[in-house]
């Protein structure tokens, strides 16, 4: 199989190193356009054009814009002009361009579900070159239009390690406080630590060292980013920790279940009553740690989402084709 995948210029999203990750694991011949989230060799615009004739599918994949830049040659699209083998994987998740479309939805979301969803929601041009859209954060209204597919974040590669000894009860660690139960969950687990328990909070590291932290804890603690989920989900499962989770309403399929892959928290007060039972119960974090992992094995890994679209786009219903065994196409 080959497919020719439009690539972001520079990492900007979590999705497109999941897919990359994917592509190859699934020994797919990529042409891609542009270096940086996993690629492995770039082609030329011509080169791309040459391979499109005859590729099996084309994967536009999204990236951030800023201001005039567009993070991606989507303009590739028209030239190849494939809009029936043209999938669109789009990462965004304030709005189509993944930014908040007020200076307030970040602080409106907390209170109104609703404001998750910004506008313009679905980038309509690349709606209009597609026949799939498969989308990262996905409502039910969204799957009124039909080519609306969802298609999660997951784990990367790089994310999985070998087991270390536990050392902290709690791994607690975000870039910014401000969206979904950050805050509070950070102060809370704050105040554990002087406390007296072992909590490894507001430290930096370099992401190898990172992850081997969140090996050597307990639990970890993820909560909503923008669009509803954080990768720190998927950084903190894949190493077999106990993750808990602020819990999405987003649609995607074979999803986390409570009390046996993680452990889901709406309000803070369930955050809190639930942190205080599973710090005393440390078998209990550490089976839920295991099968975290194994869920992502099974569900969630780059090859597995691939596999997923694939079997999407060879006409399986979006529900099932997670389970449904891969046949690639020769």
């Amino acid at each position: 199989m080959k497919i020719v995948a439009i690539t972001p210029d520079r990492k900007l999203n979590a999705l497109a190193p999941l897919i990359i990750d994917g592509l190859y694991d699934n020994d797919i011949e990529v042409i891609a356009t542009d270096p940086g989230n996993g690629v492995k060799n770039v082609y030329s615009d011509d080169e791309v054009l040459e391979h499109a004739k005859d590729a099996d599918y084309i994967f536009a994949i999204f990236g951030k814009i800023r201001g005039q830049h567009r993070s991606g040659k989507y303009y590739l699209l028209d030239k190849i002009n494939r809009p029936d083998v043209t999938a669109y994987i789009t990462d965004s998740e304030w709005t189509c361009t993944s930014y908040t479309d007020t200076p307030t939805q970040c602080e409106d979301a907390k209170t109104d579900p609703s404001r998750h969803r910004g506008n313009p929601w679905i980038n309509e041009e690349m709606y209009d070159k597609c026949r799939w859209y498969f989308k990262r954060v996905v409502f039910p209204e969204d799957l009124e239009r039909d080519k609306i597919i969802p298609c999660y974040i997951g784990a990367w590669n790089r994310y999985f390690g070998e087991p270390e000894e536990k050392k902290f009860d709690i791994f607690c660690s975000f870039g910014q406080l401000d969206d979904g139960l950050r805050r509070p969950a950070h102060n809370h687990c704050l105040e554990l630590k002087s406390m007296g328990r072992d909590v490894l909070i507001n430290k930096k590291f370099d992401f190898d060292t990172y992850l081997k932290m969140i090996r050597r804890s307990w639990i970890g603690v993820s909560a909503w980013g923008a669009g509803n989920c954080c990768m720190r989900m998927w950084e903190i499962s894949a190493n077999r920790a106990c993750c808990f989770v602020q819990k999405p309403f987003i649609i995607y399929p074979n999803k986390f279940v409570d009390g046996e892959s993680c452990v889901y928290y709406s309000t803070i007060e369930e955050f809190k009553e639930k942190m205080e039972f599973y710090l005393d119960n440390k078998e209990e974090c550490a089976r839920i740690g295991q099968n975290a992992y194994d869920h992502i094995m099974k569900y969630h890994t780059g090859k597995k989402r691939v596999q997923y679209m694939l079997n999407v786009m060879q006409g399986h219903d979006w529900k099932v084709a997670s389970e449904i065994e891969f046949n690639k196409v020769s």
